[in-house]
């Protein structure tokens, strides 16, 4: 027999949101576990078209756990690397805990123009109910 609900609930979901890199340099939320774990397996940002630049030295993408779990780090989030419709991408397996956030770090400081990026994050649910917002 096969189990529909199974197949359901770990089946490969995908949630999107934006980010301006014209922001102060600081930490700024891109996603949210919600009610239960899952199991983020790929992650891509994609630059506008056009090169970063300003006052922005680089951006690292990571969980917020005590021990962060990095998606997108220092060396390839380097601002030499945010050129034109470039595309930075994280495979593997990560546990995202319900109530924890995968968070942008901007470096350097503000780009200086609207650089608005693209992020697509795939997960898989642990349990019933859980998701990424």
């Amino acid at each position: 027999m096969i189990d529909l609900i199974g197949m359901f609930k770990h089946r490969i979901r995908t949630k999107t949101t934006t980010i301006d890199l014209n922001q102060a340099a600081g930490t700024y939320t891109l996603f949210t576990g919600v009610t239960q774990d899952v199991i983020a397996e790929s992650l891509v940002i994609n630059m506008p078209n056009h090169a970063a630049g300003g006052a922005l030295t680089g951006i690292t993408i990571q969980t917020d756990d005590a021990t962060p779990q990095v998606f997108i780090g220092a060396a390839q989030g380097l601002v030499a690397n945010l050129t034109a419709e470039a595309q930075l991408a994280w495979t593997g397996a990560i546990r995202l805990i319900a109530g924890k956030l995968i968070r942008l770090t901007i470096v350097g400081g503000a780009e200086g123009a609207a650089h608005v990026c693209g992020v697509v994050i795939s997960y898989r649910a642990i349990a019933s109910g859980g998701y990424v917002a």
